[in-house]
């Protein structure tokens, strides 16, 4: 409540401070508790001795509750910044029945919606969240959530509004919008309804409009739009002694207090800028391990018989003692490694990304456990998941000529042999598909970007979305005025389970994919659009909800091509892992595939592969005065005997690039985002020399 109301909070706090304060130990049991878990226990302390008063029975304690130093009702409806209303209430006497206008009567309005709990006991008659306002101001506020204006489509005496909510906000329903002076006071309210009824409010996501502001879960339990409009109301509002009092008379009758009113700095550590942090109701400090949290895992997807994959697990620690230690167990434990065993108190309260590896030696399902202790912490437990699958990949093409190149590919369990298949597309008619939009994002100069995006925390990826913002890119102009169909390459951030990116066109949306943990392809048929249509990738934000896009690529739908084998293949080429091909086509697009025998693994992924010009002068020869040199080291590649002047790729096994610059010096330090198989190719002048690193 802002200050021109701070008089009129006076003389009510003395009307009223007979009323009990905040009893001793209330809140102990949530010291040193952390976001959902300190959430939890306020839960627990403001529901044990509750007590239901009955729906009849709020008008009895709005008489304490809710009382102008005049005896007449606190409506925040009414109730003017000035402190001042065009029309005051008498308790009791002047309850609704009908009503027509503003001022004929009062009833009880619930800050968090009857229809949205589902009009059941207790939370239906919790004095704490359901206020005595104006009738007429109720009914217009109807079930619409509160939030902020952008166009108002009507005005209250005080000047709350109703209206088209403000699209900066995330949302663009219709809301309603109190004065700025009890802004703070509605969202400690909708604070206190997730924390008392969290064993419920999941459960409410269904009922009438509530999905517009729930997030069907116990945390964050709101939608990011809206649990982040409510901690800024309660910053920007403080509490005043109105509310303090208000919670001191529901305490008398309820037996139950709004956490949030008694120590307002709640909210900020549950939902707001502090989340991670353990709270103290005295200021102290406790050790605390923001994330990873307790039994959270590590999913590192399908990996390839004998491939090593790597990832990162961000290690963020608060008001350490020492040190933190990181232990390896389980079955599988063998299977998995990590960078260190030991990180220190500074390195963890900068946060540190632990790097955690992957060796797929045994086929099928792999798991281990990464335990986290020392620095006053609890030892926290993280689990490790992998999947070690006979299925292989073909890499791409090397040592590319005229007239051939190799085949390579990676092994396959059990193998007793491999059969390779070369092959040109012919097309059966019609038109030749054309590619419209391709990009790898280096960069994101091809696109207009909002909200949280950015293509340089990863090469070659773009990340979508931030713990609060929406990540937004939308193309030029493109020509879709023929079927096109969309691929899109893709994968969750870090832990964001099945987080979603949504594909729209022209802003109509197409379809959205549910990303994995590792990259996939995913791809989608579009009819016709119009000759200016524009491509929009997003996602939501919020806690899993972030996506890296490593790939895009559209194309108008042409011709079925049907493959056509090379004379003599399929060919088995016996127990080896790449095959030279011979007697190709110059500057000629061929395709491969590479078949286990003696296993169960299907054939690999395709890959293409295009020969070179005759032409001497615009083909590149492999260089044969070179003899390149690496050393892997635990942070990354060093690169020997590099030509001056030289261009480097450096790509993955599926021959995606993912660097790319030129190097002026004859030794280099790569660092690529995890560990497996990687295409490295040094090209200078017209010549180029192709190897195959194991990182």
């Amino acid at each position: 409540m802002k200050k021109n109301l701070i008089l009129l909070s006076f003389l009510y706090f003395l009307s009223f401070s007979l009323f009990a304060q905040i009893p001793a130990g209330y809140y102990t049991a949530a010291e040193g508790k952390v976001d959902a878990a300190l959430k939890t226990q306020l839960a627990a302390i403001i529901s044990a001795g509750a007590v239901d008063k009955g729906y009849d029975g709020l008008y009895t304690i709005y008489q304490t509750s809710d009382n102008l130093p005049s005896g007449k009702v606190w409506d925040m409806y009414s109730i003017k910044a000035d402190g001042t209303a065009s029309y005051y209430f008498t308790h009791n006497t002047d309850k609704c029945g009908s009503y027509s206008s503003e001022g004929n009567c009062y009833n009880r309005e619930h800050t968090f919606c009857d229809s949205w709990l589902g009009a059941a006991s207790p939370q239906r008659s919790d004095a704490h969240h359901i206020l005595p306002t104006d009738g007429y101001v109720n009914n217009r506020r109807s079930s619409f959530p509160h939030g902020k204006v952008g166009t108002a489509t009507w005005t209250s005496s005080n000047g709350s509004k109703l209206g088209t909510a403000d699209p900066s906000t995330g949302y663009s329903g219709t809301v309603f919008e109190p004065i700025d002076e009890f802004k703070g006071d509605f969202a400690r309210m909708y604070f206190y309804v997730a924390t008392r009824y969290e064993s419920k409010i999941a459960g409410w996501v269904g009922n009438g409009s509530a999905g517009e502001i729930l997030a069907g879960n116990t945390y964050p339990a709101y939608k990011t739009w809206f649990y982040t409009m409510m901690v800024q109301w309660a910053d920007q509002d403080p509490v005043s002694q109105k509310e303090i009092t208000r919670n001191n008379a529901i305490y008398a009758a309820q037996k139950n207090r709004n956490p949030y009113i008694d120590h307002p700095e709640l909210v900020d550590y549950i939902w707001g800028a502090k989340k991670g942090q353990a709270w103290s109701a005295t200021g102290g400090t406790y050790p605390t391990l923001s994330t990873p949290t307790a039994n959270s895992t590590v999913d590192f997807g399908k990996i390839a018989y004998q491939q090593t994959a790597g990832t990162s697990l961000m290690i963020t620690a608060s008001n350490l003692t020492g040190d933190l230690s990181f232990a390896l167990s389980g079955t599988n434990a063998a299977n998995f490694s990590i960078a260190t065993t030991t990180i220190t108190k500074a390195q963890a309260e900068a946060g540190y990304n632990l790097t955690i590896n992957f060796n797929a030696q045994t086929v099928g399902a792999q798991s281990a456990t990464i335990t986290i202790t020392g620095g006053g912490i609890t030892a926290t437990n993280v689990t490790l998941k992998a999947t070690s699958s006979d299925e292989f990949i073909a890499m791409p093409a090397t040592n590319i000529s005229t007239t051939g190149f190799n085949a390579n590919w990676t092994i396959s369990a059990a193998a007793a042999g491999y059969s390779l298949n070369v092959f040109t597309m012919q097309s059966s008619g019609g038109t030749v598909s054309q590619t419209l939009l391709e990009d790898d994002f280096t960069s994101l100069s091809a696109w207009t970007a909002a909200g949280y995006t950015t293509a340089t925390e990863l090469a070659s990826y773009v990340r979508l979305g931030s713990s609060s913002n929406v990540g937004t890119i939308t193309s030029g102009a493109i020509n879709m005025s023929s079927p096109t169909t969309l691929l899109v390459r893709a994968k969750q951030y870090v832990n964001d389970a099945s987080a979603k990116l949504t594909v729209k066109i022209n802003n109509d949306s197409i379809t959205s994919f549910l990303t994995t943990a590792t990259n996939a392809d995913y791809t989608v048929d579009i009819p016709a659009k119009t000759s200016t249509s524009t491509l929009t990738l997003s996602a939501a934000g919020g806690s899993g909800k972030r996506v890296y896009v490593d790939y895009v690529k559209l194309s108008t739908q042409g011709s079925v091509q049907t493959p056509v084998a090379v004379s003599g293949y399929p060919a088995s080429v016996g127990n080896v892992l790449t095959s030279q091909v011979t007697s190709l086509t110059p500057n000629t697009t061929y395709y491969y595939t590479v078949t286990p025998q003696g296993n169960s693994a299907a054939v690999s992924n395709q890959i293409q592969v295009t020969t070179n010009l005759t032409d001497v002068n615009d083909a590149l020869k492999p260089v044969e005065n070179i003899t390149l040199a690496w050393i892997v080291l635990s942070d990354g590649i060093v690169v020997r005997n590099l030509p001056v002047n030289s261009h480097i790729t450096l790509m993955n096994v599926m021959g995606k690039r993912i660097q790319t610059f030129n190097v002026n010096a004859s030794e280099i330090k790569l660092m690529p985002e995890s560990r497996g198989i990687y295409i490295l190719q040094v090209q200078k002048n017209q010549e180029i020399k192709t190897c195959k690193i194991l990182y």
